[in-house]
């Protein structure tokens, strides 16, 4: 059998070499590409928080509506504001599965609200149940059923929340939360196009991460968060012995 010489061999391998180092050229390009476009994705996705500023909305809307004062823990808030952001929260959350009495009012168990409550300001609030009076409506409450009767009425618009920033450290969140004005909600101007609403004011949310959603921890005014932070004075939160203690951990900026 004719034996190949050295030089044949080296031909042979040179003639497969190039294509083979073609290939693996563009195999390195179309990873580079790949994971650049990974980085622009993610870069956008964590730039771009839109969705996430809309869920933290929908969940304040029930509190923001009532416009509270600023408080350093629930348990310190208005009894009467935390029944009624409760109740809120429950008709906004789900209505279809409950009934109507013989006077056309809905009837809602007590015993929901304490549940919302619990998902908006943790399970150590404890609310007060009560007839309320809201925006010229009267929500009776029956002490031998338990339940609220609510009436089939328009509901005033009030607050609404645009939530501005996020800043997270941990399983602790504080948002920057704008007051839209009542009726100035995406209003036509005058030639026809949309417009953002300028808020009325803003206050700084405190929010705790738990299992199922969140629980507020405090409320407060822009100037009295501003100055805390300047002052290095900023109050914890008093809801648990648990969460102070998470608190801590996060030096104030």
């Amino acid at each position: 059998m004719e034996k190949q010489s050295p030089l044949n061999k080296h031909k042979r391998r040179s003639k497969y070499a190039l294509p083979l180092g073609g290939v693996f050229l563009i195999l390195a390009v179309i990873g580079l590409v790949s994971v650049a476009g990974f980085c622009i994705r993610l870069t956008n996705r964590i730039m771009d928080n839109t969705q996430e500023k809309s869920k933290f909305e929908d969940y304040l809307l029930p509190v923001v509506m009532f416009d509270p004062v600023e408080f350093d823990s629930p348990e310190h808030a208005d009894p009467l504001f935390l029944l009624q952001s409760s109740l809120w929260g429950t008709l906004l959350s789900n209505t279809d599965k409950y009934t109507y009495d013989e006077s056309a009012m809905l009837v809602v168990p007590a015993s929901d609200l304490d549940v919302y409550a619990a998902k908006l300001y943790g399970s150590n609030v404890k609310l007060q149940h009560q007839t309320i009076e809201d925006f010229d409506v009267t929500y009776p409450y029956d002490p031998e059923t338990k339940t609220y009767g609510v009436p089939v009425v328009g509901q005033t618009s009030q607050y609404t929340p645009q939530v501005t920033k996020i800043e997270k450290k941990g399983d602790l969140y504080t948002l920057t939360v704008g007051y839209i004005p009542p009726g100035t909600l995406w209003e036509a101007a005058v030639d026809g196009s949309k417009y953002e609403p300028e808020p009325d004011k803003y206050m700084i949310y405190q929010l705790k991460k738990v299992k199922d959603g969140y629980n507020i921890l405090s409320i407060k005014g822009l100037d009295t968060w501003e100055a805390e932070q300047q002052s290095g004075t900023e109050q914890v939160p008093e809801i648990t012995t648990q969460d102070a203690a998470a608190l801590s951990r996060f030096p104030a900026v």
